[in-house]
């Protein structure tokens, strides 16, 4: 169907107790035709987190305060120097056309927040559409553009929106990964802290202009804990557009590598413990997942002593913040799974077994845009001849053990604790595990385990260069 041009006179009325600002005009609205797409059943993406690989964070609000309010807000941006995304709803662009020109003259950008802002789990796919178009077409008369995304007033994403935007050809519907719900009335520290917890490259932070007034005095806390954290506050654009996932799941060559096979009792799978051998080697693995903060530590250790390693991830992990398993790939690292749920595999059933190896596979490649080592680490380590046969037969081409367990996950070993227990069993050709997990002391134990390693002569390998040199071993 063709979308009819809909009059500028239908924006020129408001609806009571449908705008963000409190004082509005009342009037009834104008009666307008307007012919709805019809959908075909596909959705728009829902967007709450980028996946980039820069310390780069979207802040982004919804609604538009009062003239005060919003200079207040501005001015306060300015003086930080953020940029930010405003989705204002199409009622208020048409009433303050020129306020809403001075958020954009200041460098910011302004989204979709709908015609008249409201609740849209109320609303048929019918009144969605016309919600969505019915800004656009304000956008397009008082801005001149039309917008890419739109947002909702509690910043939920419905499926009619989905829908909706689809059919109106939009980039998607836009959530948040940091919504402090600052409606709560919250003190400015308390709205901080939550953003705090949840903080990493990529963010897409919802607050409002027009609930709670203490979003005035966030702005210079968000900015101090952006300089102590080193990210940069920016615009939602200014991070989508830096995602490095541009490849659906079924794009990329490998993902099918890993499949439930139940036939597996005859399944050769290939157990490595260590590699045979007297050279002064030693592999450094780590296993689990953490927050930004301490996969980037881990990094930044091994970046110090130009050590590559094998990282093996938790798929379910992986799925919250991908960007950090591909940042991993980039700086030289391989990666390979340790499991989806990280439940003990000789408790499972040969189906969720195997149904949690292909999950874990899955995820690891959407996020790296690549297929991981097609290895697998059991966790805790554990590991029978059935569940080794079970595993295999999914197309795993090893089960990487190890042969010193650190045990620094255990929150009560310090530094030297960990030290000393890797030290006491280093030998050639042996593979040692650590983790990326928050809260320990594994950060602060690496640099001593390495500098004492290379000290005695002892050089790090990937697990993947053993593996491969000892298949072609028995090959030959």
């Amino acid at each position: 169907m063709r979308r009819l041009k809909i009059s500028s006179l239908l924006v020129a009325v408001f609806l009571a107790g449908c705008q963000s600002a409190t004082s509005v005009d009342m009037a009834q609205p104008i009666e307008s035709s307007i012919e709805v797409i019809a959908h075909d059943g596909t959705m728009s993406d829902v967007i709450s987190h980028a996946g980039i690989l820069s310390p780069e964070v979207a802040l982004t609000f919804n609604g538009l305060a009062d003239n005060e309010t919003m200079q207040r807000l501005l001015n306060v941006l300015e003086q930080f120097d953020m940029k930010a995304t405003f989705f204002l709803e199409g009622m208020r662009v048409a009433q303050e056309p020129e306020l809403v020109k001075d958020i954009l003259a200041r460098g910011h950008e302004v989204e979709n927040g709908t015609l008249t802002f409201p609740d849209m789990t109320d609303l048929n796919y019918e009144e969605t559409f016309k919600e969505v178009l019915l800004a656009n077409q304000v956008f397009e008369e008082q801005l001149g553009y039309t917008p890419r995304y739109v947002r909702s007033r509690s910043g939920d994403a419905t499926d009619n929106m989905r829908l909706a935007t689809k059919a109106l050809n939009m980039g998607g519907v836009v959530e948040a990964s940091i919504n402090p719900s600052d409606r709560n009335m919250q003190s400015a520290q308390e709205i901080i802290d939550y953003i705090d917890r949840f903080l990493n490259s990529g963010s897409i932070i919802h607050l409002n202009t027009y609930i709670n007034p203490a979003i005035i005095d966030v702005i210079p806390l968000l900015a101090q804990l952006a300089k102590e954290k080193g990210y940069t506050m920016t615009t939602l654009n200014g991070v989508v557009e830096k995602q490095y996932q541009v490849k659906s799941l079924e794009e990329i060559e490998g993902f099918d590598a890993i499949q439930v096979n139940l036939d597996y009792e005859n399944a050769k799978p290939n157990i490595f413990y260590r590699k045979i051998t007297a050279k002064k080697e030693i592999a450094l693995t780590f296993d689990d997942w953490a927050s930004e903060e301490r996969i980037k530590e881990v990094l930044d250790v091994l970046a110090k002593y130009n050590i590559k390693s094998t990282f093996f991830l938790i798929g379910k992990g992986v799925e919250r913040n991908p960007q950090l398993a591909r940042l991993i790939l980039e700086q030289g690292h391989e990666v390979a799974s340790h499991s989806y749920n990280h439940l003990d595999v000789t408790t499972m059933t040969p189906e969720d077994l195997q149904q949690d190896v292909m999950k874990a596979h899955r995820a690891l490649t959407h996020a790296l845009q690549q297929s991981p080592l097609l290895y697998f680490r059991p966790t805790q380590g554990v590991i029978d001849d059935e569940s080794a046969k079970i595993i295999a037969a999914t197309g795993v081409k090893a089960i990487a053990m190890y042969d010193i367990a650190s045990f620094d996950w255990n929150l009560d070993y310090t530094a030297q604790d960990i030290y000393n227990r890797v030290l006491s069993k280093a030998a050639p050709g042996k593979v040692v595990v650590m983790h990326i997990l928050d809260d320990t002391k594994t950060v602060e134990a690496l640099p001593l385990i390495i500098e004492q390693l290379q000290s005695e002569g002892y050089s790090f390998a990937k697990m993947s260069t053993w593996i491969e040199e000892d298949s072609n071993e028995k090959v030959n």
